[in-house]
């Protein structure tokens, strides 16, 4: 144990020195207190277990006490671990991570174990575990170790080495096998099976004894990322705010043997005999499923995990409906010991709206009480709105359901899916990131994800798909969404450093897509993974491994003015930061692709453009592009209205013709944006129809897309929460980082409000009308300045409230 006592002592006596002591002292301490730890050498080592695997699925304890005779102010401790780990001070637990990365990039967390210190013997434990082989998708990893750095030069002999205590858990062990039992694409991990017998229970305790446990195995020295000659791991900080588990409600009882509800008294079930608890939390979270037991030596507990329930088809259906259907999903085991009041939980969260747990009681009377779970989420804090008269479009009770959406798809990084994949996609994400900025105003998260896509570029200088991912995954258009995605941060945030740092990676996308180019100037057939949408014309190929993919033979159109598109976005990124050569060379590019779709793959005949030069498959996703980058037929429309007039009708042609391929839930955002490009913002609620519906099914949050969809919960359905106040309400940012705002309302016979984070403040509109005219109030942030357009009404806006009327039609 480590005495401290003698450094609190001499703390003691500082005010009784000399004033030049102090100084020197004082001087000596800010000096080493004022270096980063980001850029200079840790004093501590990487640790482990002696004799644990390192590569393979392990879970493992550390612990240092240590004595104070009084408690210091602070201990701020820098804290990382592989794969990840739980931090308790004294039994307390203090937080977890690291937040994920890669090798290159990986984090660490810093706390203050102040707070958490008591006079006497204190203790710092640490659970670390590692899921080999079958560990989540997601994780990157080289072995498993832990480390601790403590800041202060008075605590510097907690850091991690030979003299922290060590154990392996052999109660866990890995539960495989339910991607091939559910028949699905399930890439999150294993579940568990932890036997309590074999558990080192209170381990995390100060009064713990850890006499038998293993010294700590010390690696090597850990290091910031860029200092020396050999690492494992390039420590980098934290880049986003810590998770803070919050508890949820508990459950309510769907059925059961006995119990009808929980409260304060346990559930006791009499030896020799079972029971199947099946409960609803009322809507999908993503939680850690706490218990506690007293007795049951021996009994089995098998909690499963499921968005909704299934019928005897396989249907999942209406989602609240509960008569006659079972659970099917992931599940952990738990074997008791029988010892009192055993509190159980996983390292990981869970996810479900559903949880059934099975209690197999052999031999002894069992007492269950469940605790309330906690979820896991990233701390966004709702800051926008949308609100309108009598819930008119049921707009509020969308606009719910999506936020929950996308509070699900967000905790270290943004992910696709919580329940099947916890992968951060690109086309997922930059739709996520725009719903982060208008609600919450919060762009961590965000800049992480740029950053990470950026950090994923392969020697050919395209962007993985998905990342952070152990398993290399590329989908070319995802590339140029992680470009838009630079782009809206560069429109919505004042932070032109970090965007000019991404114009390599831009650079080097695009040039991957010019060596792409056929000789008639299209995008054709490339290698990867070329997704676009999930639609039913565009089936999933097995012999392929490839689904979502528009003909390509002869050249794409989609591809191409997706192409495009980016090229235009990084061509406004290039003159504004002074390389006028790449902007005029991007727009040049992104101007023949354009005209290389309108000649090759016009229909003068249908009045639509196809998907490939062929002419023989068409869909909505060509023409929503086309409309986005006002792509018209030669002769080109020669003055505004005739473009105007020639994309209503394409517009109608798009929404309304047979024989389109559809959009799913991911691309009609694009349909979305595709309105509002075209000043048919108004005809937005048109399409909240389709989550609507998704309500009427009892859905809590959105699916990846209608029908039997795998995925109950799905990042780019929750869309309307961006488009509620960006296509409806209009409100977009005119200029860079924000500092101009246009706002191009739809006029409505109902009232509304709309509130949009802004990085000044928020911006606030509401439109109220009468019988003749729509009266709109607008605040801006003090500062911030805009444009207010509809119809052919336009007015200039400043900071504070700005009131405008206009006739309805």
């Amino acid at each position: 144990m480590l005495n401290l006592a003698p450094v609190e002592n001499f703390r003691r006596l500082w005010p009784q020195l000399s004033t030049v002591c102090v100084l020197l002292i004082l001087f000596w301490g800010a000096g080493l207190g004022a270096q980063d730890w980001a850029e200079r050498a840790w004093e501590a080592s990487w640790i482990t277990h002696p004799t644990a695997p390192s590569r393979e699925f392990a879970v493992l304890h550390f612990r240092r006490t240590f004595s104070l005779e009084a408690v210091p102010d602070s201990l701020p401790v820098l804290v990382s671990a592989d794969n990840r780990y739980q931090l308790f001070v004294n039994g307390r637990r203090v937080g977890e991570g690291p937040a994920r990365g890669d090798l290159l990039h990986w984090r660490y967390e810093t706390y203050d174990l102040g707070p958490y210190l008591q006079p006497g013997n204190n203790v710092i434990a640490a659970q670390v575990w590692n899921y080999g082989v079958d560990g989540p998708w997601s994780q990157h990893s080289y072995r498993t170790a832990f480390v601790l750095q403590p800041t202060s030069p008075a605590f510097a002999g907690l850091r991690t080495d030979g003299q922290w205590r060590s154990y392996h858990n052999s109660a866990y062990s890995p539960l495989t096998g339910a991607r091939e039992r559910l028949r699905t694409y399930l890439v999150v991990g294993p579940q568990l099976r932890i036997a309590g017998d074999q558990f080192p229970w209170n381990w995390e305790r100060q009064d713990y004894a850890d006499s038998h446990w293993a010294p700590a195995k010390t690696l090597l020295k850990a290091a910031p990322a860029g200092l020396g000659s050999e690492f494992y791991w390039a420590l980098v900080p934290r880049q986003i705010p810590l998770i803070t588990r919050q508890p949820l409600p508990l459950p309510g009882v769907v059925r059961s043997g006995q119990r009808q509800t929980f409260g304060q008294e346990p559930y006791q079930l009499p030896a020799g005999t079972t029971d199947t608890l099946l409960l609803d939390f009322g809507q999908l979270e993503n939680f850690f499923f706490n218990f506690s037991t007293t007795g049951g030596k021996g009994a089995r507990l098998r909690i499963t995990y499921a968005e909704s329930l299934i019928d005897k088809a396989g249907r999942k259906g209406q989602r609240d409906a509960t008569q006659g259907k079972t659970m099917h999903g992931v599940y952990d085991e738990f074997i008791l010991d029988g010892g009192a009041k055993r509190s159980y939980s996983t390292p990981w969260f869970r996810t479900a709206r559903y949880v059934e747990v099975i209690i197999d009681n052999p031999s002894e009377a069992l007492s269950f009480q469940l605790a309330p779970a906690e979820s896991f989420a990233y701390p966004f804090t709702e800051r926008g709105s949308f609100k309108t008269a009598a819930n008119a479009l049921r707009a509020e009770d969308i606009w719910r359901v999506g936020w929950q959406t996308a509070r699900m798809c967000a905790q270290e990084t943004y992910v696709d899916c919580p329940y099947y994949e916890q992968l951060q996609y690109a086309g997922d994400t930059r739709i996520q990131a725009l719903i982060s900025l208008y609600v919450a105003g919060d762009d961590r998260l965000m800049r992480k994800a740029i950053l990470l896509f950026d950090q994923s570029r392969t020697s050919d200088g395209l962007t993985q798909s998905r990342y952070p991912s152990n398993v290399l995954q590329i989908i070319p258009p995802y590339s140029l969404s992680w470009i838009e995605m630079v782009g809206d941060y560069w429109m919505h945030r004042p932070d032109t450093s970090f965007v000019q740092d991404r114009l390599e990676g831009v650079h080097a996308v695009l040039n991957w897509y010019h060596q792409q180019l056929l000789p008639n100037g299209l995008v054709g057939p490339t290698d990867y993974w070329n997704f676009v949408d999930w639609t039913p014309e565009w089936p999933w190929s097995e012999s392929l491994r490839a689904g979502g993919v528009p003909d390509l033979e002869g050249g794409s159109s989609i591809i191409s003015l997706q192409y495009a598109l980016a090229l235009r976005t990084a061509a406004k990124l290039c003159a504004y930061f002074d390389a006028p050569d790449f902007a005029g060379t991007y727009s040049a590019r992104a101007e023949r692709i354009i005209q290389a779709v309108s000649q090759h793959c016009w229909n003068a005949e249908r009045r639509l453009f196809s998907d490939t030069p062929a002419g023989t498959t068409y869909s909505q996703h060509a023409n929503i592009l086309a409309l986005l980058t006002d792509l018209a037929p030669a002769p080109a429309p020669q003055t505004p209205t005739s473009l105007q007039n020639f994309q209503e009708a394409l517009l109608e042609k798009t929404l309304t013709s047979p024989g389109l391929a559809q959009v799913s839930e991911y691309f009609r955002f694009y349909l979305i944006q595709a309105l509002y490009h075209t000043g048919n913002g108004h005809r937005y609620p048109e399409q909240l129809d389709i989550w609507a519906r998704y309500l009427d099914q009892g859905f809590t949050t959105f699916p990846e897309k209608g029908g039997e969809t795998r995925s109950d919960c799905h990042a780019w359905s929750a869309s309307p929460n961006y488009d509620l106040l960006a296509t409806f309400a209009g409100i977009r940012p005119a200029s860079p980082g924000f500092a101009e705002v246009s706002i191009q309302p739809a006029l409505a016979p109902f009232a509304y409000e709309a509130v949009v984070a802004h990085p000044q403040g928020v911006v606030r509109l509401s439109a109220n009308p009468d019988e003749k005219n729509v009266h709109f109030e607008i605040e801006l942030p003090q500062g911030v300045t805009g444009t207010f357009s509809l119809g052919s009404q336009e007015k200039s806006l400043t900071g504070g409230i700005n009131k405008i009327s206009v006739q309805r039609e």
